[in-house]
């Protein structure tokens, strides 16, 4: 048995690898298919399990989660976190990122709702937003650039990578 979910999750940790979930477009983030989330196939395994495995993953992962967890168990976990410094634009603003990621639950697949996030900075005791539209698309929907548009990808998938490659090997131990 445990050779059989380790093969499964062997499988789920090839397929996220090298994932690209989402990509950052004028109206939010939307995965290849243009849709509002993306669906991760895992063969053999149950609702139950891949919802304990990914819930585990974010427990070891981020200090103190439960402050930004909403689970409903064994169905959906919404994690809502807050990273200083997290992204920066045009080589020299860094921005701290409250962001949000969903993950949904069934036999065999996982849900991965786009994230959503709140960008800004703190300056004389003013938050700054980012207006994420303005700072990475010109009002013709075509990106300002692309070295600052792949940063923010990179940072969103690359969350939710270490999320779901946690949770294929969190059990092995």
């Amino acid at each position: 048995m445990k050779k059989i979910c380790l093969g499964i999750f062997l499988l789920l940790f090839t397929q996220i690898a090298s994932a690209q979930y989402f990509t950052l477009a004028p109206e939010g983030f939307i995965s290849k298919e243009k849709k509002d989330y993306a669906v991760v196939e895992v063969t053999k395994a149950s609702q139950q399990e891949l919802y304990d495995k990914v819930l585990k993953s974010i427990n070891s992962l981020y200090s103190n989660p439960q402050k930004g967890l909403t689970v409903v168990n064994g169905q959906s976990i919404t994690l809502s976190a807050y990273q200083k410094r997290a992204i920066t634009v045009s080589g020299s603003f860094h921005y701290d990122v409250d962001y949000n990621l969903t993950f949904l639950f069934k036999e065999d697949r996982i849900r991965i709702n786009a994230p959503t996030f709140d960008a800004g900075f703190m300056s004389n005791g003013t938050w700054n937003r980012m207006n994420a539209k303005k700072v990475y698309f010109r009002s013709n929907g075509e990106p300002r650039g692309e070295k600052n548009l792949k940063e923010i990808n990179t940072y969103f998938n690359g969350l939710i990578t270490s999320i779901l490659d946690k949770s294929a090997k969190i059990d092995n131990w």
